[in-house]
Formats: structure tokens, C-alpha cells, sequence
């Protein structure tokens, strides 16, 4: 899967992660609401180890809802994500097998509340997203289809719980996308203008899935070339989350994408340092910045730092399987130290 396509997923993956329900309104009490904002943000600015230990808060107080064992798998689902790494599969797997296995309990209970059809349906999704995204397509948008059954039936029962149009947005914008390689799907439809409609409904009505919308929405406009409406879109985000990667990626991308390699050097050189600084670095997302700074100092013929970053990316050790999944920056490296060099012949040429 493609760095892009997955910075996309990331996008969808968060709003069933940052979605909640309105403080005082639903099964749980104040202090639980209060704790699940808590727990929200702390995943957003990528404290994940944080907010597991404060959802296990909410798992303690209602052992019986599938609700804090759905924000410990997406949380878990989202660290994966932000590192690139599958070192919690197994445990992501038992706490999302875990939420629909008591969210299915708690409907046959006779369970009518909107937000338990919310995050069952969210629970699957979750589940399909990560299969798709490890390569079990058809699984995954088959544990999505069930995913999306569920939302609307909590819609038919509150249609203003508009963080489930979020969902629904995102999911037809997104299997729309990729319509021409699975439209052999016989539910699978190119619905994107409805998709966007929606997700711009969440964000225009929706309290707590506000933010997420706004990347989401601004993904969105990435991925229909509209480069400056996605920027200001991340850099709002940014206001409001200052140095989450969650937005930090959508800016750097959106300044190169737009041709400004200055300030795109200077977010990557940023988010670089985010990297490198944290807990865990497999070296997959640093030599994805190191090479988009290689392209955006070629940009500026600034060929000593293409060389410094293509040899960050060429001499840095990591594992088997992500070397495996880094040979075209590997091939992408050499091809601009190649460049570099005819570069700079040429320009020693036109001195002599």
C-alpha cells in the first residue's frame, strides 16, 4: 500500500477514533465523558501509552459496554498507523474481537442506544480497515459493509448523531476512490460527491468530531488536487493541536505539492525531528521524510543536502521487511544522486 493511500486510511481510521458523544448525553456519567476526551486527546498528539491507560479508566468503570475496549483497539490501531509497524496486532485484534463480541451482547440484551450501534459499527470498521490495509482486501471491506450496516441503524435511530455521517462520508468519498479496481463489487459505487456532502455535514454540525473532520475533509481535497484548500484545512487542525503528526503530514505534503520547497522543507525538517525523537522508529517514516527532503532541495538546487538526505536514506540500517517495503526510496534515492551529479557537471561545464 503506497505512503499516500495510507496517510488516507489514517484519515478515515481517526474519526472512529475521535468521535464522541456529547458530555451528559447517553449511558455514561460526567466523569466517563470527561475521561474519553481525555483519553481522545492524548491520542492526538500521539501520547498513545496515555490514552490507553485512560480508557482501561472507562473499561474499568463499565466492564459490560463495549466502549473502552473499542478506544483501546482504535488507539492501538492508530499507534500502529503513526509508527508503521504491526507490534500490536495481536493485542489490537483481541481488544476489537472484544468490543464486538459484547457490542453484539449488549443489542441482543435488547441494548437500544444509538451510540452502542455507533461504536459496534465502528468496531467492524476498524477490523476492515486493518485487514485491507495488511492486504485482505475483500475481508476488509466485507467487515467495513457490516461496519457500515450498524451506523445506520444508529442513524435510524438518532439522525442527528452526525459523527456516524462522518463515517458514512468517508467510507463512500473512499470506495468511490478506488472504484475502477473494485467496482467488480457488486455494493461497491462511486459515491464520492454524496461522501464529501457528508463529511462536510459532521463538521458543519458535529461537536466532538470536529476535528477529525477537518482532516479528513482536508485528505479529501488532497486527494482531488486542491492542494491549497487542504492546507489551510491541516493548518487549522494545527491551531488546535500544535505538532500533531496527524496534521503535520497534510501540511508538509500540501507545501510540496504546491511548489513552496522552502516551507516544505521546513515542516518535513519538523516532522523529521517528531520522528526521530520518538519512542519507536523503525526508520520507514524517516526515510520518507529524508526523501521528500532530497526532492524539495533538488527543487531549490541545493544539491548538498539532496546528497545528505539520499544518503540518510541509503546508509540507514533497518529491518529485513522494511528495507523490503523501502526499495523504491532506495531506487528514488540513487536516481537523484545520479541527477545531482549530471547537475553538477553541468554547472562546473558552463563555469570553465
Amino acid at each position: 500500500m503506497g505512503f499516500f493511500v495510507r496517510r488516507c486510511v489514517f484519515s478515515i481510521l481517526l474519526w472512529v477514533l475521535l468521535s464522541s458523544r456529547v458530555i451528559g448525553q447517553g449511558p455514561f456519567s460526567v466523569e466517563v465523558d470527561s475521561l474519553i476526551l481525555r483519553g481522545i486527546d492524548q491520542a492526538f498528539m500521539s501520547e498513545f501509552d496515555s490514552a490507553m491507560a485512560t480508557f482501561q479508566k472507562v473499561i474499568d468503570r463499565y466492564p459490560d459496554h463495549l466502549v473502552g475496549y473499542f478506544y483501546q483497539a482504535a488507539t492501538l490501531q492508530s499507534k500502529m498507523m503513526d509508527y508503521e509497524t504491526n507490534l500490536w496486532e495481536k493485542e489490537f485484534h483481541r481488544l476489537v474481537e472484544k468490543a464486538i463480541r459484547t457490542g453484539k451482547k449488549q443489542v441482543r440484551k435488547g441494548d437500544g442506544d444509538p451510540w452502542t450501534y455507533f461504536y459496534l459499527g465502528s468496531s467492524f470498521s476498524y477490523k476492515g480497515f486493518y485487514q485491507a490495509k495488511t492486504g485482505d482486501l475483500i475481508s476488509g471491506f466485507l467487515s467495513a459493509r457490516k461496519g457500515l450496516s450498524y451506523l445506520k441503524r444508529a442513524l435510524e435511530r438518532d439522525s442527528t448523531l452526525y459523527d456516524a455521517y462522518l463515517g458514512l462520508g468517508n467510507y463512500q468519498y473512499w470506495s468511490g476512490r478506488f472504484y475502477k479496481y473494485l467496482k467488480w463489487l457488486p455494493w461497491i459505487r462511486d459515491e464520492r460527491e454524496r461522501g464529501i456532502r457528508l463529511v462536510k455535514l459532521s463538521v458543519d454540525r458535529g461537536t466532538f468530531s470536529y476535528w477529525v473532520g477537518v482532516n479528513s475533509l482536508g485528505w479529501i481535497e488532497y486527494d482531488r488536487k486542491r492542494y491549497g484548500a487542504a492546507l489551510n484545512l491541516f493548518q487549522k487542525g494545527l491551531e488546535r493541536y500544535p505538532g500533531s503528526r496527524f496534521f503535520v503530514w497534510g501540511v508538509a505534503d500540501s507545501y510540496f505539492r504546491l511548489g513552496n520547497f522552502v516551507k516544505a522543507v521546513e515542516v518535513y525538517e519538523e516532522l523529521l525531528a517528531s520522528i526521530q525523537k520518538g519512542l519507536l522508529n523503525n526508520g520507514y517514516n524517516e526515510a520518507e521524510c529524508h526523501l521528500k527532503l532530497a526532492q524539495s532541495y533538488f527543487a531549490l538546487t541545493d544539491y548538498e543536502e539532496v546528497f545528505h538526505h539520499c544518503d540518510a536514506v541509503l546508509e540507514r540500517k533497518v529491518e529485513r521487511r522494511i528495507a523490503k517495503r523501502l526499495k523504491n526510496h532506495y531506487r528514488k534515492a540513487e536516481e537523484y544522486r545520479k541527477q545531482c551529479l549530471e547537475a553538477l557537471g553541468r554547472r562546473r561545464i558552463i563555469r570553465e
